[in-house]
């Protein structure tokens, strides 16, 4: 399980790196993200599972600007990690996926507060890289942006290492808790999360036709779901 840890945080750094402070290839993205996490940790059709319905809902959330949205990479890094640990433990029916995608959510908005604080300390780092300048030292800008890629680089991978172990913590020791009975009661809620995915992409459409753009996204949504749990 240790090198399943050391491989998810050198995958997260770099997946937290593009998400803001390089690159920017989608590699952050939930439905990379998790299936990633879902193949380190024995299961890519499960993370993959997660990472179909958490992109839907995180579609319209960008980091663009001075805007910090819900940490999708963070929930994404949980979700993929919980779901292949799951679907080897207890299996990974309607309730605990339910169960896992709600969890993601309160996960995301953590890694929203460990976010805004980076961002913080990254204008600190600007601040005193201008004022460095301003005395003549022009090497300051190069340390100044490998500081900065250092500080999201490293936060990413911690934050990877902590999103993936509670992944790992609530499949192995708080969903066994739950019978079958209580999970079943979670997936209740399961038609209603595309439902909120979908109802975003439908408020960002800008096209005329929403209506086709809406109810094609959930016949994917569903359909994608439904082909990774025959899969799965």
């Amino acid at each position: 399980m240790a090198w399943r840890f050391l491989l998810a945080v050198l995958l997260g750094g770099l997946c937290y790196l593009d998400r803001t402070a390089a690159c920017q290839l989608m590699l952050h993205r939930p439905l990379v993200v998790a299936t990633l996490m879902g193949a380190v940790f024995g299961n890519m059709a499960a993370g993959a599972q997660v990472g179909v319905v958490l992109e839907l809902i995180y579609l319209a959330r960008l980091p663009v600007g001075a805007s910090i949205p819900p940490d999708d990479t963070g929930a994404a890094v949980f979700g993929g990690s919980a779901a292949a640990v799951a679907s080897s433990s207890i299996g990974l029916d309607a309730g605990s996926f339910t169960a896992l995608l709600l969890l993601s959510v309160v996960v995301a908005e953590a890694g929203k507060a460990a976010d805004r604080f980076v961002r913080k300390v990254n204008v600190r780092i600007a601040r005193l890289t201008a004022e460095s300048v301003d005395r003549g030292d022009v090497q300051a800008v190069e340390h100044g942006l490998l500081a900065g890629l250092t500080l999201f680089a490293v936060t990413g991978m911690v934050l990877a290492l902590v999103f993936s172990g509670a992944g790992v913590a609530v499949s192995t020791e708080l969903l066994p808790r739950f019978g079958p009975a209580s999970r079943g009661s979670f997936a209740i809620l399961l038609p209603a999360i595309p439902l909120l995915g979908a109802a975003s992409v439908y408020s960002c459409s800008r096209t005329e036709r929403t209506f086709a753009v809406f109810f094609l996204t959930m016949a994917a949504v569903f359909g994608a779901t439904v082909l990774f749990r025959l899969s799965a």
